[in-house]
């Protein structure tokens, strides 16, 4: 949307506050970001998120309603890196009108991982690194709004992290490091594979607004060929083209993939999927991502799960 436009509408809707007497209204552009801050805040402010399901924050479009939701806002919350390209002069414009935070403002430049020069912003997908950065957001969050944060949810938080995390490096335990090459529609996955010491080979770049090009699908084709890999995914926000063009390459020379659900990268999955809660789509993923690299399909720890649930992060519906 134009700058003159955005700035015509915020004259049109104006600045007052939508705050009622239930709280404060949070606005973040993904659910990655409600998902725990509308736990970390729970009962003190409405945390709601810009894009839903399946939509893709890379090549995003901001709508008037969209403008108005951020305006009528007491604090906007969104990723920064470039991650919501589309949506950088709507942020730079509620600049100085009601408190807007990046959470790169609150992860080093030296806990980045960095393709042709700039930063990876897909940086949820290391759990206990995201679950940092959240906590550190709600801080400011809790000073320029006069909150209370409830130090119990944050310790549960990362206890939910490190729960997470530890149950993913037990699930890739068994699979052989040179197995855990994942093939997938777009480069997301990097600090995951990072943390959990996978190789991802990725169709497209950093951003999703890249074109598949001819030389990477033969590329991959060969791999998959050479190294027996099982499966490709699609990403539940990413167009599929390419890795259908994967599929018919791998089956030009006899390699049938078997078909495995997409993965969530860039978005988190409807309500009552798995993928639906920002630990649900952590669990979804490794059990794709171990099933395509072993066969096996992992499960939670009982504990783990309770803990979860009780919790209020997953509900028993998430596993149906």
């Amino acid at each position: 949307m134009p700058r003159l436009v955005i700035s015509s509408l915020f004259m049109w809707f104006g600045f007052v506050s939508a705050a009622t007497a239930d709280g404060a209204i949070v606005r973040t552009t993904t659910r990655m970001l409600s998902d725990p801050l509308g736990y970390l805040f729970a009962g003190q402010a409405d945390v709601s998120a810009l894009l839903g399901a399946g939509t893709d924050p890379h090549t995003y479009q901001p709508t008037r309603k969209d403008v108005r939701s951020l305006a009528q806002a007491d604090a906007v919350i969104h990723h920064g890196l470039l991650f919501e390209a589309q949506l950088l002069g709507l942020m730079q414009q509620l600049e100085g009108r009601i408190p807007v935070k990046a959470a790169e403002a609150f992860q080093q430049s030296e806990q980045l991982l960095y393709v042709e020069g700039y930063p990876d912003p897909h940086t949820w997908h290391d759990p206990v690194f995201w679950i940092e950065t959240v906590i550190d957001v709600a801080e400011t969050v809790e000073t320029d709004l006069g909150l209370d944060l409830a130090m119990d949810r944050v310790e549960i938080l990362r206890e939910a992290a490190l729960g997470i995390d530890s149950w993913i490096v037990d699930a890739f335990g068994s699979v052989p490091e040179d197995q855990r090459i994942i093939i997938s529609a777009h480069d997301a996955f990097s600090y995951y594979g990072q943390r959990y010491s996978l190789t991802l080979e990725p169709l497209l770049g950093l951003s999703t607004a890249s074109e598949t090009k001819l030389s990477r699908v033969n590329e991959l084709v060969d791999l998959i060929v050479t190294r027996g890999v099982s499966a490709v995914f699609s990403e539940t926000s990413v167009e599929s083209a390419g890795i259908a063009a994967l599929r018919e390459g791998a089956a030009s020379r006899g390699v049938e993939l078997r078909a495995l659900p997409p993965l969530y990268s860039d978005a988190l999955g409807a309500d009552e999927e798995l993928g639906g809660t920002y630990f649900g789509m952590l669990i979804a993923n490794t059990i794709n991502m171990v099933d395509a690299t072993s066969g096996q399909r992992p499960s939670l720890p009982p504990a783990l799960s309770k803990f979860l649930i009780s919790n209020g992060l997953l509900t028993p519906e998430n596993f149906q």
